[in-house]
């Protein structure tokens, strides 16, 4: 990526990249585009067989943000990769339980470790 991203960071772990989401409530548009078009980006650029999206440090998403996972999911998808998610609290998670995301949609993991041994 020419930039460095502002919503995220991006570490390797066992060789698989993890994008773990910046402090940011993902509930403002802006934020949500601005956050989803970096994620695409790396995405698109790095094309990774396994992605883990870590949101231990976002407190509260917004049903756009959920939407805007969805195309995130579908790029990775698209370059032949799965995705999965890892340390979302009680507030965040809840979205993706009451819109039946969770887990057929998104696989959800409590830790990182618990999301790469599912791949």
């Amino acid at each position: 990526m020419a930039d460095e991203p502002r919503f995220f960071t991006l570490t390797e772990i066992e060789g698989i990249p993890e994008i773990t989401l910046g402090s940011a409530d993902f509930v403002s548009r802006p934020i949500i585009v601005l956050a989803k078009d970096e994620i695409i980006q790396y995405v698109n650029e790095a094309k990774p067989e396994r992605l883990i999206i870590n949101f231990r440090n976002v407190s509260h998403i917004s049903s756009e943000f959920i939407s805007a996972m969805i195309v995130v999911r579908d790029h990775v998808r698209g370059n032949g990769g799965e995705m999965k998610f890892s340390h979302l609290n009680e507030t965040v998670q809840t979205p993706f339980r009451i819109t039946k995301l969770a887990g057929r949609v998104f696989p959800i993991f409590e830790t990182t470790p618990q999301a790469i041994d599912s791949f």
